[in-house]
């Protein structure tokens, strides 16, 4: 392909990632072959803006020099560049490189925007190598999706331009223009699974198949249309097992076929940012919660969030984030009060004949109050135990410790969100969670 190709056809697949004028583009400058290639094609863009962002991870000896490479090489094409330091402190080199990645990213999407483009350049002979590492792994459609062209970040996108591009045409792009380059020497380790295919199983499928690289890329492509077919259906039923936010309804669950609720149960873990549960897990989970007694409340530990049940649906609770003890509280006319970290927020609301009355406002929560304590909320005909109205409003076990419990000159008024008691201090005071 001639090198005037290669920029056409780069500025057409960029264009169709990312609004060229108004968006601002982020180069992850490694000083390799790809991102070299990339940072050049975008600095003969016009009327783009652009910047380049060097990571330095102190993993090789000759990082200090990749930094000093990567300065001169962004001196002589007129962009800017920074340069971010991070430690890293595991001693497994493999985790190293999990870790390495993570504060990688983490670092070059710092300060983005909605309109903000982290690029990076990954290139077909990179999707060769991830769709056989996903084939090793005996992953399904989403591994063998492979490399993503553009995925949305918590703020901001990334995309990758370059994916339909081989690695011979990045060098050929950079021969003629006199483009040079840093090898990472650890590369070359075929310790690593993703070197060993590059450097001994790649070279013999391209000897056999001289196309394999666009075959194996179109046939990533192939899988993220489907997956993106499934998503869109996946969503769908999401939204119609969703009973409040992050709560799914047994009922509705219950009305899927299994491959379509193990969609939604995958989905409903992503949502909250959750690793995927296994499919051992996915099992247990429908066996032990979703099938249990309704009377029951099962709750199943993952390594990241613990699945709960409490009456007809299912609930991720994070338990290293439950309500923590909290004080008792004098209420003194304050707008917004804050209990444990932020955890249970209430705003009053009250008039100034009340705020000049004499009395005495608390806020307590159940362990504050006795066992035997009992009131009449307005619309019942008798007395209840605390303990029997939280079970009546249906409020999740783990949810009861955090409900805010307000007092008038020791008189139960209301349970923030559930219910007000039938008291002359009622209505008197308006408390709501925030």
């Amino acid at each position: 392909m001639k090198t005037q190709d290669l920029f056409n056809t780069f500025q057409n697949e960029l264009s169709e990632l990312a609004p060229l004028n108004s968006a601002t583009f982020k180069i992850a400058l490694s000083g390799g072959l790809d991102s070299v290639v990339l940072l050049h094609l975008f600095s003969r863009l016009k009327a783009v803006k652009v910047s380049a962002h060097h990571v330095h991870h102190g993993l090789s000896e000759n990082a200090d020099d990749w930094v000093q490479f990567c300065t001169h090489f962004c001196v002589a094409i007129n962009i800017n560049l920074t340069v971010s330091r991070v430690s890293l402190d595991k001693k497994s080199r493999t985790s190293l490189e999990a870790l390495a990645r993570e504060k990688r990213y983490a670092v070059l999407k710092q300060d983005f925007s909605d309109n903000s483009y982290l690029v990076t350049g990954h290139h077909q002979d990179d999707q060769l190598e991830t769709v056989l590492l996903a084939l090793k792994r005996g992953a399904g459609l989403t591994g063998l999706q492979g490399i993503v062209a553009q995925q949305a970040l918590t703020q901001g996108h990334l995309i990758r331009p370059l994916l339909n591009f081989s690695r011979e045409q990045l060098e050929h792009y950079a021969t003629q223009f006199k483009l040079s380059w840093i090898e990472d020497e650890s590369n070359n380790d075929q310790q690593f699974d993703r070197n060993f295919i590059r450097h001994s199983i790649a070279p013999l499928l391209k000897m056999r198949w001289p196309a394999i690289t666009k075959t194996v890329s179109r046939s990533a492509q192939h899988c993220q249309s489907q997956q993106q077919l499934i998503d869109e259906i996946t969503k769908s039923d999401f939204v119609k097992c969703e009973a409040e936010k992050q709560v799914l309804a047994i009922k509705a669950l219950k009305g899927l076929s299994q491959i379509r609720r193990n969609n939604v149960l995958r989905y409903w873990f992503k949502q909250a940012n959750h690793q995927y549960p296994s499919t051992k897990q996915l099992s247990i989970i429908w066996q032990d919660l979703v099938l249990a007694q309704s009377d029951a409340t099962p709750k199943i530990r993952l390594q990241s969030i613990t699945v709960c049940r409490y009456r007809d649906a299912i609930y991720l609770v994070d338990e290293s984030e439950l309500f923590k003890q909290a004080n008792k509280v004098k209420w003194q006319g304050e707008k917004l009060l804050s209990f444990c970290h932020g955890q249970v927020r209430l705003k009053f609301t009250a008039d100034k004949a009340f705020l000049k009355r004499q009395v005495n406002v608390e806020i307590c929560f159940r362990l504050h109050i006795a066992g035997d304590f009992s009131c009449r909320p307005m619309g019942r005909d008798k007395r209840r135990s605390i303990k029997k109205l939280l079970h009546e409003y249906h409020v999740p076990p783990w949810l009861r410790d955090s409900v805010p419990f307000v007092f008038i000159d020791g008189e139960l008024v209301e349970a923030v969100g559930l219910f007000t008691c039938t008291t002359s201090y009622a209505k008197l005071l308006q408390t709501s969670l925030v």
